[in-house]
């Protein structure tokens, strides 16, 4: 192996190393702690050595000279982009577990069981409502001949898309409506970690409270990975299907960077 290349090995080892043991425990992390932590024999004074060229790079930021390293926040984006698997079905045989693991973690979750709610069909009530009928209940609108058109374009579509489409054409009120039919059956877990959230981006979260408590986030994301185009600087959210209890739901998880998402799914999931 060139010697550029075991140099490269030995960085990646360092530097994954270090985000492991600042996730386990977020405070800036030592050459000599982490030499104690390394699969391989390396001498402090070569780490230190990596952690100037890692801080240079901006995989790696210094607070104070005589501090330890942590990951930059680009480096834990990375880090979890890798790690977490935005297309697995998380299996989790006992809801209890989200409740237990969401406090021990620090990680909000929220997440609704999903049945097919479709719209079936619209029915006009001697000119003066009309009745939506969905496959799981039913919902009332004064007529209108125009919602009447619009709704009979929509059979078999999910009440969710329906909220979505509203939303869309700018019928806002009619959405909400809506959404409370689509959301009735919202879970949400560690709270405090979301409140704690928004005490610290006040802004962003006038924004996004009401959505995320309401359920109506669940619907718009589609499963994946969700960074600044979602959360302030420094989070993440971890949208995905779920089986819970046997049953199909959605789930939202919210949480800083350096929570440890990993051993959180992992232990979610446990049989």
């Amino acid at each position: 192996m060139l010697k550029s290349e075991k140099m490269k090995d030995k960085k990646e080892v360092i530097l994954n190393t270090i985000i492991k043991e600042y996730i386990k425990n977020p405070i800036p992390v030592s050459s000599k702690y982490l030499q104690s932590k390394l699969d391989i024999k390396i001498s402090s004074a070569t780490i230190r050595n990596y952690f100037k060229k890692m801080v240079e790079e901006g995989e790696l930021e210094q607070f104070h000279i005589s501090s330890g390293r942590v990951p930059a926040l680009h480096t834990l984006k990375n880090y979890w982009k890798k790690k977490l698997d935005v297309n697995r079905e998380l299996n989790i045989e006992n809801s209890t577990k989200i409740k237990e693991f969401t406090k021990n973690y620090n990680i909000f979750c929220e997440f609704k069981f999903f049945e097919p709610n479709r719209l079936k069909e619209v029915i006009d009530h001697k000119n003066r409502f009309l009745i939506l009928e969905f496959e799981k209940n039913e919902f009332i609108i004064d007529y209108s001949e125009p919602f009447y058109r619009f709704f009979n374009e929509f059979i078999g579509v999910e009440v969710s898309d329906l909220v979505n489409i509203c939303k869309q054409i700018g019928l806002t009120t009619l959405a909400k409506k809506l959404n409370a039919v689509s959301n009735e059956d919202i879970n949400i877990e560690g709270i405090k970690e979301l409140l704690e959230l928004i005490s610290n981006n006040r802004e962003w979260g006038n924004r996004y409270i009401k959505d995320i408590l309401d359920g109506t986030i669940l619907d718009k994301l589609k499963p994946g990975l969700y960074f600044e185009e979602l959360l302030p600087k420094g989070y993440l959210a971890y949208n995905s299907n779920a089986k819970i209890e046997k049953r199909d739901a959605k789930m939202l998880c919210i949480g800083a960077l350096c929570r440890d998402y990993e051993s959180f799914f992992k232990n979610l999931t446990k049989e």
